[in-house]
């Protein structure tokens, strides 16, 4: 709050140099644009934006899952924590994933995808064993 006012009265000093008058004149619409100002820096801290997956629930031959790939591993290439579904349904499976490299096995169809900002990207496997390697 002490930061809110300080621009404010800041802003309001700024518009009385640049139009004249008095700075308590100025101070209502600078008080409006730091509040402004504060709300859309604790808008852009909060957490990093989440990507949300779907795979098919699988079956008994063919399961789906996400596991994130956290480096290498000397027998299986790659290291991998699994994922654990927020929803699941007879149907569905449902994941939130933070920034990283995953893989995704839908009903047996495995890729690789790079969440970046929320966003999923497709990748290669060569792209995957250069960003961890």
């Amino acid at each position: 709050m002490k930061n809110v006012m300080k621009r404010a009265w800041e802003i309001a000093r700024k518009g009385q140099e640049k139009f004249g008058g008095k700075v308590s004149e100025y101070f209502a619409e600078s008080l409006r644009i730091s509040w402004a100002i504060e709300k859309d820096s604790e808008e852009v801290s909060l957490e990093p934006k989440k990507a949300t997956i779907t795979t098919s629930s699988g079956s008994r031959n063919h399961k789906s899952w996400v596991a994130e790939i956290t480096g290498t591993h000397p027998r299986w290439k790659l290291n991998r924590e699994f994922v654990e579904a927020d929803n699941e349904t007879w149907m569905e499976k449902t994941f939130t994933l933070t920034d990283g490299i995953y893989e995704v096995c839908n009903a047996g169809d495995r890729e690789f995808i790079e969440v970046v900002n929320g966003q999923v990207n497709y990748i290669g496997y060569n792209d995957v064993m250069e960003q961890v390697a």
